[in-house]
C-alpha cells in the first residue's frame, strides 16, 4: 500500500485510482511477494521492504527498474523517510508465513510524530511481532500502539474465518487505541470494543 502526503496508508487500485492524490515520488510499502502490486500510471516512487522480500518480488514480477527505486529495511531497525508533507519513521517487522503459499510477510510500524501505526495487510502464522528477547519489544511496550490498520477483505463473503479470529487475536493483545481498514470502510464493532480507553486523566496530567 501507500503512505500519503502525512504518513497515512492509502490502498490504492484502478478503482479508485480518482479518489487519492498520490505524490508520483511516493512511498509504498510492500508486505508480501506473493502477489504483483498495483503501480499507478507514471508513478516512480520509492518501495520499501525487507532486502529478501524486495529480491522476490523483483525475481518473480521484474518490474521496471529504471522507473522504480527499491529500498531494503533491516528488520526491527527503524528508518526516517520522507512523504511529501511530512516526515515519518517507519520499522519492518517480520510477521511468519502466509496461510496459503507459507511465504514470508512483514508489516510496518510507521511513527507520526507521537502516534505509533500498526499497517498490516495480511495475517499470517506470527503475530508476535516485537519479540521479547529483542530491544525493539521494551520501546514498544512503553509507547503503545495508538492506530492498528487492518485489511478489512478478511470480512468479505469468501474470506476465511482463521483470518477473521487472528484479526480479532491482534487487537485483542495489542488493545490500540483505534482500529481502522485500508479500505476506510467501516470494520465490525467488535473490534472497536477491544481497543484501549484512553486515560483523560493521566494525558492532562
Amino acid at each position: 500500500m501507500f503512505l500519503d502526503a502525512y504518513g497515512t496508508p492509502r490502498e490504492v487500485t484502478p478503482d479508485n485510482l480518482h479518489e487519492y492524490q498520490y505524490d508520483l515520488h511516493g512511498v509504498m510499502l510492500l508486505t508480501s511477494a506473493d502477489f504483483e502490486v498495483y503501480i499507478p500510471p507514471r508513478w516512480h516512487g520509492t518501495i520499501y521492504s525487507t532486502e529478501e522480500l524486495l529480491d522476490t518480488y523483483r525475481k518473480r514480477f521484474k518490474p521496471d527498474c529504471t522507473l522504480l527505486t527499491f529500498h531494503a529495511l533491516e528488520p526491527y531497525e527503524p528508518e526516517l523517510i520522507c512523504c511529501e508533507r511530512s516526515v515519518v519513521e517507519i520499522t519492518a517487522l517480520p510477521a511468519g508465513q502466509t496461510l496459503h503459499s507459507r511465504t514470508d510477510i512483514v508489516v510496518f510500524l510507521v511513527k507520526i510524530y507521537d502516534v505509533n501505526t500498526l499497517i498490516t495487510k495480511e495475517l499470517g502464522t506470527e503475530l508476535n511481532f516485537f519479540p521479547n528477547t529483542h530491544h525493539y519489544h521494551v520501546r514498544i511496550m512503553s509507547e503503545g500502539i495508538d492506530i492498528l490498520y487492518l485489511d478489512d477483505k478478511v470480512y468479505g463473503v469468501d474470506s476465511a474465518c482463521y483470518q477473521q479470529q487472528c484479526a480479532h487475536n491482534l487487537v485483542k493483545k495489542l488493545q490500540p487505541l483505534g482500529v481502522k481498514s485500508l479500505s476506510g470502510k467501516p470494520l465490525p464493532e467488535h473490534l472497536s470494543k477491544l481497543c484501549r480507553k484512553l486515560d483523560h486523566n493521566a494525558a492532562n496530567k
